[in-house]
């Protein structure tokens, strides 16, 4: 059952990998012509929740956001993992996004009468966004989003002291406006990676290489020019090797609801919760959701501040 705190590693580098995404383009007032990609109106990047909409920052605009995300319920003990992430964003060429992050993120797991196992990875990375199609000529917003970050770990009953972390994300970004002006769609397409380059580890031995694929889609509707309130459903898949290419090891489903706030020109807020209706791993479905890798719950805060 210790092999349930791989969580460490899906919070340590995945969730940190994911976190990058800081996107904090504001909703424009009315509609107005963008400079990158020729869109006929902004929309947040980040107004789906987990998932994310196909909008890069304007040529010459920069923004920067703090990000916590938060797991939490897994089979067989007591185990959560978190991080949070501050990153700077902008634009130099237009449909490039180009934003050098730092991140923390850790997690613990602890068995039922079992040893309580934790570490922690502080790191940082740089994401690049390239925006392929914009919505305003195509009908759909389609851009390619790679994120690769290194990190350093510390952990106690898990891998040996210390280890040098790799984590690198690759991410289809879709979205397309289903209502003039009110009801928006994403589908996103999701590989993230994490691998210790020392995981000889006293108690679980030697840790693979894991990956994650996910297929996330979201709905955002705009109740006002500041507030964006919506839903989101995925599908998750962990396996081991980089490529996802590996032995499985759990599968979940999430849905839950999804909200951005614009408090003013500067400042946006939004967060999103995801709960797991249906999960499994290699111990099988059981009697109750959670798995002993994705967790029951998870959480995201973010804080973003347009220059």
């Amino acid at each position: 059952m210790f092999r349930s705190f791989v969580v460490a590693s899906a919070a340590l580098i995945s969730v940190s990998a994911f976190a990058a995404d800081l996107g904090v383009k504001k909703p424009a007032p009315a509609p107005v012509v963008s400079a990158a990609c020729k869109e006929t109106k902004a929309l947040p990047a980040d107004a789906f929740g987990f998932a994310t909409g196909s909008d890069v920052a304007d040529l010459g605009a920069w923004g920067a956001g703090i990000d916590n995300t938060y797991s939490a319920g897994f089979r067989g003990g007591r185990g959560y993992g978190y991080s949070s992430t501050f990153q700077v964003s902008g634009s130099f060429i237009p449909c490039v996004e180009f934003g050098p992050y730092l991140f923390v993120s850790g997690g613990a797991y602890k068995p039922y009468n079992g040893v309580n196992a934790s570490g922690n990875v502080v790191g940082g990375g740089v994401e690049f966004k390239y925006k392929l199609l914009g919505r305003a000529t195509n009908g759909i917003g389609l851009t390619f989003d790679v994120s690769p970050n290194f990190g350093g770990y510390s952990g106690r009953n898990y891998f040996n002291g210390s280890s040098s972390a790799f984590g690198n994300s690759f991410r289809l970004l879709a979205d397309a406006e289903l209502i003039k002006g009110k009801l928006y769609g994403a589908v996103n397409l999701e590989l993230f990676q994490s691998a210790f380059a020392n995981n000889n580890g006293p108690i679980l031995g030697a840790q693979p290489n894991t990956s994650q694929f996910n297929v996330r889609a979201a709905l955002s509707y705009a109740a006002t020019d500041a507030l964006f309130i919506g839903a989101e459903a995925s599908y998750q898949v962990q396996r081991t090797g980089m490529w996802a290419n590996g032995n499985f090891r759990a599968a979940a489903a999430y849905v839950g609801p999804t909200f951005l706030w614009a408090v003013n020109d500067k400042w946006t807020v939004n967060g999103t919760w995801a709960y797991q209706v249906a999960g499994t791993d290699k111990s099988g479905p059981g009697r109750k959701l959670g798995t002993t890798i994705l967790p029951l719950n998870m959480a995201r805060l973010k804080l973003g501040y347009s220059f």
